[in-house]
């Protein structure tokens, strides 16, 4: 089986100027070749860094590429958010982050503050310490539990309850925003219940209650 030709089919399936990570083109190999792709790792790299330098691919940073898309001034440069968020936040597999504190606060429209750094737990932190990733101006941390579709929502609005206190809010409708996130989100109280049990995080429901 020719390799770069199976890579020039992969890279053809992703969207132009969407993220590709070195790592999602190896899984790939992994699964079409089973254990005899760890023949060709090495081989990646050289098949991938050709189609750099014909432009089919660029490199963003260090594992990471897209397909660049022509715009009037040229190739349109990819957006950082996006690689931020395949990184941390939501990938084929699906949620396995979300924002929390001066960046959650923002996005919710508590603060119009926009912090220097984006702040997001995600799965993909190694362990309880905090890492910056300068590239990407990311600071990261683990979840307490491990993160999924069915729970980011209701971590994000524990973070919340948690950090009002300790977060500057600028506006007057600090109860009305939250409520309208758990209302607009559909969260269950029986859940909410359930997940600060799970979190150990009865701080967030007292919050709650001391908010009517």
């Amino acid at each position: 089986m020719n390799c770069n030709n199976l890579l020039i089919e992969y890279i053809n399936t992703i969207p132009y100027n969407e993220p590709i990570f070195f790592e999602e083109i190896k899984q790939y190999f992994f699964n079409i070749l089973g254990n005899e792709a760890n023949n060709i790792i090495k081989s990646l790299y050289v098949y991938i860094n050709r189609l750099v330098k014909k432009h089919i691919l660029v490199q963003y940073l260090k594992g990471i590429y897209y397909r660049p898309k022509k715009g009037v001034f040229g190739d349109k440069v990819l957006n950082i958010n996006k690689v931020i968020n395949k990184k941390y936040i939501f990938d084929n597999k699906g949620y396995k982050g979300y924002y929390y504190g001066p960046t959650l606060f923002n996005k919710l429209g508590l603060t119009t503050q926009v912090p220097k750094n984006v702040y997001i737990v995600t799965n993909d932190c190694p362990n309880s310490n905090l890492y910056y990733n300068k590239n990407l101006g990311v600071i990261i941390k683990k979840s307490v539990i491990k993160i999924d579709d069915n729970n980011y929502k209701y971590l994000q609005l524990f973070d919340v309850l948690i950090n009002k206190d300790n977060i500057s809010v600028e506006v007057d409708n600090e109860k009305e925003i939250i409520y309208k996130y758990i209302k607009d989100n559909k969260l269950e109280m029986a859940k909410i219940f359930e997940y600060a049990k799970l979190t150990k995080n009865i701080k967030a429901i007292e919050k709650l209650y001391e908010m009517g």
